[in-house]
């Protein structure tokens, strides 16, 4: 018997999210008016913010490049971030040349053929979109990186990983429209990376100088409600002007969009997230007989328990037990 010979193809937007949960909740698509449809939506968001509750869903995880400038110890997180799951202090190597710039670009000539890693645009306006691009010869570039917009002021740096570049003579980072409106471009290499030690608001609150500059190797987050603030210890000195934080963060699953778009789950949770929609469903709306809603949480939960048993990486665990303690 043939197949489809494909996987994971299938589109299972908003809509058919909705839908599924209203039939599980016994309700005939006549009965269901745009308000209950506009309900369902915001009880769809209410549920995938709450995820945020229930451990770590690993598609969620997302690496971070925070800059550091001189004297500032507090250092805003992106909107979304929910905690700091693992943060690194790194130094890079400055690569030098002979550099050309421009209103819209910036090139540098190594002189030699040298591989870069790392990339940081320094702005002195609004920022903008731009391209990363490397050539062997000055005349044939090939891009390795595209940048957003960062959405950044005068003053701020955004920092690029660049993945799989090769050894070449000439870098060059250039506005994809417009001027580039660039203060200072940083080219570099040999990234190293020292893990930064968390600390908690006691520690960070006892700390006898607060504003001692330094290399920041310890912080506290600071879980305001839009946003987290990472206060770090050393506060950066003109030593690292050009040194960044690299977070894991956990963040929020993206919001509820068009009835059109997919949300931001993967293939193995649907099922789950549908029967949790269910379920509120069936609590929200009178029109839903109330016999449903222990059946709907039996189900959600079971639902549940299936989606984040499977929600782990399978990597090898390791347990380093301290007892120094009993045996000094």
């Amino acid at each position: 018997m043939a197949v489809s010979g494909t996987v994971s193809q299938t589109t299972f937007n908003t809509r058919k999210v909705i839908d599924h949960a209203f039939r599980r909740c016994r309700l005939p698509p006549q009965g269901v008016s745009s308000e209950m449809i506009a309900t369902a939506n915001e009880a769809l968001y209410l549920i995938l913010s709450n995820l945020a509750n229930r451990g770590i869903q690993l598609w969620c995880i997302q690496k971070d490049i925070l800059p550091l400038y001189e004297a500032v110890s507090e250092i805003p997180l992106p909107v979304g971030t929910v905690d700091i799951l693992n943060a690194n202090f790194r130094t890079l190597t400055e690569l030098t040349g002979t550099e050309t710039s421009s209103s819209t670009a910036v090139s540098i000539d190594f002189s030699q053929d040298i591989q870069v890693t790392n990339v940081g645009v320094l702005f002195n306006g609004a920022s903008t979109a731009y391209t990363i691009e490397t050539s062997p010869d000055g005349s044939t570039w090939t891009t390795v990186a595209t940048v957003a917009n960062p959405s950044l002021t005068s003053g701020e740096w955004n920092w690029t990983d660049l993945q799989g570049t090769l050894a070449r003579q000439y870098c060059r980072v250039v506005a994809s429209t417009g001027t580039l409106n660039q203060s200072d471009v940083f080219f570099g290499n040999t990234p190293t990376e020292i893990p930064m030690a968390r600390i908690n608001r006691d520690d960070y609150s006892n700390l006898p100088n607060k504003t001692v500059q330094g290399r920041p190797l310890q912080f506290w987050l600071n879980r305001q409600r839009d946003y987290p603030i990472m206060n770090v210890w050393q506060v950066p000195n003109g030593d690292f002007i050009f040194a960044q934080i690299v977070c894991y963060v956990k963040r929020y699953i993206m919001d509820v969009g068009t009835m059109t778009q997919e949300i931001e789950v993967p293939q193995r949770w649907y099922d789950a997230i549908v029967y949790c929609l269910a379920a509120k469903l069936a609590e929200e709306l009178p029109s839903v007989d109330p016999q449903m809603l222990p059946i709907l949480d039996q189900k959600m939960l079971r639902a549940l328990k299936e989606a984040e048993d499977e929600e782990r990486d399978n990597s090898p665990i390791y347990f380093t037990p301290n007892i120094a303690i009993y045996t000094r």
